[in-house]
């Protein structure tokens, strides 16, 4: 595939060559919107008006069956292509299906970063359509509702493909068919994908929806707004089993005609710079980030901004983390650079207030962006303002419940920030059970749960240890009230010591060295004191040769004085004849 791509690469660069050599012109290309989509295109403006036409219609067809829709933050960008290398280029790859490569479409749905995009080849709105009206369909049921039953959901989407074709007529066979009671709880299983091959299970879903619609349409409408609440999952259709059974089993497909709709398409001159941009995005969204930065040229704040954005995608997080933050101060009215900004994870601390800041701002500037609020409420629970939290998770989930797993998630943390536990393990349990956007992603709700649970536990057990200290201190005070606890008398302080000595002696004679006893802490807290006299030889040199006591009040220093005269040191006066000098030293012990 890469060394495909590659071809195809250097095929586009020599083409480019080959018309700027024969003096061609850059394509004009063309931007026209309505109410729901923004579309550009190279072909003209007439396929331009023609394909909103279709598009609007069909919206408007998919709001008269399901109620008026709900608001998007972004209109939904397509691009229609006149050059099939130009659609390729962009198309999302092709994975082999029993070793069977899918057959190329005429257009694709990607899902982006923000907003969704619609990528097209230069073919008539019907062709169009039968390619991308069921992700299209998708795109908007899951716009509505948090809890999606598979039938339900298949329904819508084959709904949207087929407005406005010529009945389906052949019957499904009994050894393929479900009955309308296995269709309304059958659910997709793991390895399910929408993009396989249409299956009976989606031909039947979609004819028991048009049933539904003939025959009950009222009772279809209090069932989808039944899946936007929390206890949609147990939701039933309020239509009889037996009576849609016979509806069901009689019922021949009559074609959906598209309602005519007068759609106000706005076309002009598309600007270069605008182009560049949203092409880029559209890049960023097919995962094309490497082709993606040359459309982000320039100095311009949708430049920069676009620059900073694809950096979370295509950087380390601390990198990245840098960036945004730098645009989110250079481009405060820039509400997608905000809201990347702030939904940024980190761990450090000190990102945590900028971050609020780039969110809170994000939310006034696209205020019908659900996911702003959310990561808003994500760093008000880190921040320990769970209570702040609630209400805007609860404002996200009415501006766009296809994220309501996760919106779900970060209010359970924020509840047992509250202490609410048993509202918190409710909370993570419906995000667990909500559709997820792959495999992935439900297996790491599992961890989710546990996390949650290991939360409250560890809430659980400080609430206890603070219960019981209070108790004990409790039951103290009032045993004490009972019967007052005479503080003991602090111990008699022990006074400090003080040596001091005198020397006799018939001779002259210097102290050189003094070595002091020990006066212990034991017989000073006694209150002993007194004196202790010994008989020292000197010799010549000066130096101790004997030491020994001659009159003692402390017998019990008796031996540790002794050991500390004989490391004395004397100067003896030179004589004729050197001889022993003989001296009475006396130790004075007392307290202070």
């Amino acid at each position: 595939m890469k060394f495909n791509r590659l071809i195809l690469v250097s095929a586009l660069v020599l083409s480019a060559v080959v018309a700027r050599a024969q003096g061609s012109k850059e394509p004009q290309w063309f931007q026209a919107s309505t109410e729901h989509f923004l579309l550009f295109t190279d072909t003209t403006e007439v396929k331009a008006q023609r394909l909103l036409t279709d598009l609007e219609a069909r919206y408007t067809a998919f709001s008269d069956a399901f109620g008026k829709l709900r608001p998007r933050p972004f209109p939904i960008e397509v691009f229609l292509f006149k050059s099939r290398e130009d659609f390729v280029f962009t198309a999302p790859t092709r994975p082999p299906v029993n070793g069977v490569v899918p057959p190329e479409k005429n257009a694709y749905l990607i899902k982006g970063p923000d907003r969704l995009f619609v990528i097209a080849k230069d073919k008539s709105p019907e062709d169009i359509v039968e390619d991308v009206g069921h992700a299209l369909g998708h795109a908007w049921f899951d716009h509505e509702v948090m809890w999606r039953p598979f039938w339900l959901a298949e329904g819508a989407a084959e709904y949207v493909r087929k407005l406005g074709r010529n009945a389906d007529t052949k019957t499904v066979s009994e050894k393929d068919g479900f009955t309308v009671d296995d269709l309304l709880t059958i659910v997709p299983s793991a390895t399910y994908q929408d993009t396989d091959p249409p299956t009976a299970f989606r031909l039947q879903s979609y004819r028991l929806l048009r049933v539904v619609l003939q025959e009950n349409p009222q009772a279809l409408r209090e069932f989808v707004n039944a899946l936007t609440r929390e206890d949609g999952n147990e939701a039933k259709l309020g239509v009889p089993v037996d009576e849609l059974t016979k509806k069901f089993g009689s019922y021949t497909e009559t074609a959906a005609k598209v309602p005519p709709v007068a759609a106000a398409v706005k076309s002009q001159p598309a600007e270069a710079a605008y182009l560049a941009i949203h092409r880029g995005d559209l890049l960023v969204a097919a995962d094309r980030t490497s082709d993606a930065v040359r459309y982000y040229n320039g100095e311009t704040p949708a430049a920069r901004g676009a620059r900073a954005i694809m950096a979370r995608f295509t950087r380390m997080p601390a990198e990245a983390m840098q960036q945004l933050a730098r645009a989110s101060r250079d481009l405060p009215d820039h509400g997608l650079v905000q809201y990347h900004f702030g939904a940024m994870e980190s761990d450090a601390a000190k990102d945590r207030e900028p971050q609020t800041a780039a969110l809170e701002s994000a939310i006034k500037l696209l205020p019908t962006f659900g996911r702003a609020y959310a990561e808003l409420a994500r760093l008000y629970v880190l921040s320990r303002k769970d209570k702040d939290a609630l209400p805007l998770l609860d404002r996200a989930l009415e501006l766009e419940p296809e994220f309501a797993d996760h919106y779900y998630d970060i209010r359970a943390n924020a509840l047992v920030g509250l202490g609410r536990s048993e509202e918190a393990v409710k909370a993570i349990s419906i995000a667990e059970a909500l559709p997820h956007v792959d495999r992935k992603a439900t297996e790491a709700y599992m961890l989710k749960v546990a996390a949650v649970k290991k939360k409250i536990e560890t809430k659980r057990r400080e609430a206890d240890s603070v219960f019981e200290t209070k108790i004990r201190q409790d039951l103290e005070r009032k045993a004490n009230e009972l019967e007052p606890v005479v503080p003991p008398k602090p111990p008699a302080p022990i006074p400090g010591g003080q040596i001091n000595f005198e020397i006799a002696s018939t001779s002259t004679i210097e102290v050189v060295d003094t070595v002091y006893p020990d006066y212990p802490e034991d017989i000073r807290k006694l209150g002993k004191a007194g004196k202790i006299s010994l008989r020292v030889t000197v010799g010549p040199d000066g130096k101790v040769r004997n030491a020994v006591v001659s009159n003692s009040q402390l017998p019990q220093l008796n031996s540790a004085t002794v050991d500390a005269a004989m490391k004395w040191t004397f100067k003896v006066p030179p004589r004729p004849r050197p001889a022993p000098v003989n001296i009475t030293l006396t130790f004075t012990y007392t307290l202070q």
